[in-house]
C-alpha cells in the first residue's frame, strides 16, 4: 500500500509545475468515486472557438494508496499538459505531436493509454472479464454481458492488437 493523496497534495505538484512550465493553472480539482478506467481528466469547454478550461478529474481508484507516487504524480502531469498546450494552443491537441513532445519534455510517457495494472476491488466484482486473446493480460470488467460483447466485437486490445476474449 502506498500513500493516499488528497486534492492538497494534486494542488503542490501543480504548484511545482505552474514553476517549472512559467505558467498559470488555479483550475477547480475534482476526486471521482465513479471513474475506473479513465485515470484523470482535463475538462474544458469552447467558448467562441477557444478552449475555456474548466477543472480536472482524479479517480479515487488511483489517489487511494494502490499506486506509487511516481505513477499518481505521471497521471497529474499528463493531465496538467493537456491543460498548457490546449491554452497555449487555443485548440485541443488530444495526443497529438505538440502534446506528446511536451510530455517527453517533463519525463513523463507520452503513451495515451494507462499501463499500470493492478487489480482493483471494482474489477473482482464484474461477472464479465475482458482479457486479450494474445497475452491474456486483464482489460476490463462488466457486470452485463450486452456491454462486455460489445467491447468485444468493436475492438482490440492496446497491448498486443489482438482480439479480446471474455471469461
Amino acid at each position: 500500500m502506498h500513500n493516499k493523496w488528497d486534492i492538497s497534495k494534486i494542488e503542490a505538484v501543480i504548484q511545482e509545475l505552474n514553476k517549472r512550465l512559467d505558467y498559470q493553472c488555479n483550475l477547480k480539482i475534482e476526486i471521482s468515486k465513479r471513474a475506473q478506467k479513465r485515470m484523470g481528466a482535463f475538462f474544458y469547454r469552447k467558448n467562441n472557438g477557444r478552449i475555456e478550461p474548466l477543472k480536472f478529474v482524479f479517480a479515487q481508484c488511483l489517489l487511494d494508496g494502490s499506486y506509487s507516487e511516481e505513477v499518481v504524480k505521471e497521471v497529474i502531469i499528463h493531465e496538467y499538459l493537456h491543460y498548457y498546450c490546449d491554452t497555449i494552443t487555443g485548440v485541443n491537441n488530444g495526443h497529438n505531436s505538440y502534446f506528446k513532445k511536451m510530455c517527453r519534455i517533463m519525463g513523463i510517457s507520452d503513451s495515451a493509454t494507462f499501463k499500470y495494472d493492478i487489480k482493483r476491488k471494482s474489477d473482482i466484482a464484474y461477472k464479465y472479464k475482458i482479457y486479450c486473446s494474445k497475452c491474456n493480460k486483464y482489460i476490463c470488467g462488466h457486470k452485463r454481458i450486452d456491454f462486455a460483447n460489445n467491447k468485444v466485437k468493436k475492438y482490440i486490445s492496446s497491448c498486443c492488437k489482438a482480439k479480446l476474449i471474455i471469461k
